[in-house]
């Protein structure tokens, strides 16, 4: 009866509209008694808040829907403790960095009329956005630990067979040493961020139904 509750709310409110009003949207996904729609989907590919990953548009449609799901996941365990408050300049950067994936202003502010979005309102999900990784680097970053054995076997086997595939040069450890050392500790922080992603996942009942 728990997972029925959003979709029969949902229902209720259609049917409480007039027919002329309606405007069927397709349920994507449901966590806990939050819906996520196909239409917010639609939203986050035509603004491209995330960065586009895939190669299809059927498979980055899934990842943005997966992304969704986890970033709701992950903020309601931020609220919990008390979201941090974000400086202004700080969310607009955010958004200069989403505006950076469109060839020009014009095409950027194209696609936000397409999906019917404001300005204040991708800045507001810039910042939830935001407050998610901010919780995340008070959490979780001080917990991850590298030790110069870290840093050499990482140098010796995925950081030298990234420049190998590339067709780089690999210079001497010394000389790359704090780039290896934050390579390791992206993929560290990585690591702890999905498994914390997972325990909240394996918490909620989350049901995804369409991505499209």
């Amino acid at each position: 009866m728990r997972k029925l509750f959003p979709l029969l709310l949902l229902l209720a409110l259609l049917l409480a509209l007039p027919a002329s009003a309606v405007t069927v949207d397709r349920i994507a996904a449901v966590v806990d008694q939050q819906v996520l729609t196909v239409s917010e989907i639609t939203q986050m590919v035509e603004i491209r808040f995330f960065p586009r990953l895939a190669k299809s548009d059927d498979e980055h449609r899934r990842e943005v829907l997966d992304a969704l799901v986890a970033q709701a996941l992950r903020y309601r365990d931020v609220e919990r403790f008390g979201a941090e408050d974000i400086p202004r300049d700080t969310i607009e950067a955010r958004v200069e960095e989403i505006k950076r994936r469109f060839s020009s202003e014009a095409e950027f502010t194209a696609a936000l009329a397409r999906t019917e979005l404001t300005l204040d309102e991708l800045q507001a999900l810039a910042k939830r956005q935001l407050q998610v990784e901010a919780y995340i680097q008070e959490r979780f970053a001080p917990l991850v630990y590298i030790t110069p054995e870290d840093i050499e076997e990482y140098y010796r086997g995925p950081w030298s067979q990234q420049r190998r595939d590339r067709g780089l040069p690999i210079p001497p450890l010394d000389q790359v040493r704090e780039e290896v050392r934050d390579a390791v500790r992206s993929t560290r922080l990585q690591d702890e961020i999905e498994k914390w992603t997972a325990q909240l996942r394996a918490r909620a009942n989350v049901d995804v139904y369409a991505w499209r």
